[in-house]
């Protein structure tokens, strides 16, 4: 009788530890004042949910930078606002801090004074980087998107990309 019980608890263990491996969508950062969702694919491969600032990083899966050093990925980073004029000088500081990268080369398309969008060198690769600033509750919000520009990325892997960043971008509530 007990060997019998044996297969059936580990059975439900390991259904146990597939419940709890299922992918996290929903996250909050300066306690509960930014919350967001992203896809269930994409992986969280930094997280600082402590101090100030706060952020976390994804990695977005793209098959076409499989075996390279390149990588799409999506930031969500938070800091606490002493007071309305500091969201500007977040903004301009980001600002200042992407026009020093290699290779920068600001993309008119769709920027206006929260968005900044522009390509960098990265190694060998270009990328397209999306930068959406906004806020909520007290806390500035810097959305990052960024995914290299391979010529073997499907048309769908790009704007399927697009459309789940301003998903995630919605998702914050804060204007982001």
């Amino acid at each position: 009788m007990n060997l019998l019980r044996i297969p059936v608890a580990l059975l439900l263990l390991g259904a146990a530890a597939l419940a709890g491996a299922q992918a996290r969508t929903r996250y909050e950062l300066n306690e509960g004042r930014v919350h967001f969702t992203v896809p269930p694919d994409w992986a969280a491969i930094m997280e600082k949910t402590e101090g100030n600032p706060q952020l976390v990083v994804f990695r977005v899966p793209d098959a076409s930078a499989e075996g390279s050093q390149d990588m799409a990925s999506v930031t969500v980073k938070t800091q606490l606002l002493r007071g309305q004029s500091t969201f500007g000088a977040l903004v301009q500081e980001e600002f200042e801090l992407s026009k020093q990268q290699t290779g920068y080369e600001r993309d008119a398309a769709g920027a206006n004074e929260n968005v900044h969008q522009y390509f960098v060198q990265r190694g060998p690769t270009r990328y397209r980087v999306h930068d959406r600033f906004g806020e909520t509750d007290g806390v500035w919000v810097h959305i990052r998107c960024q995914r290299p520009l391979l010529d073997t990325t499907p048309v769908a892997w790009t704007q399927a990309f697009d459309a789940a960043c301003q998903q995630v971008i919605a998702s914050t509530g804060g204007g982001a």
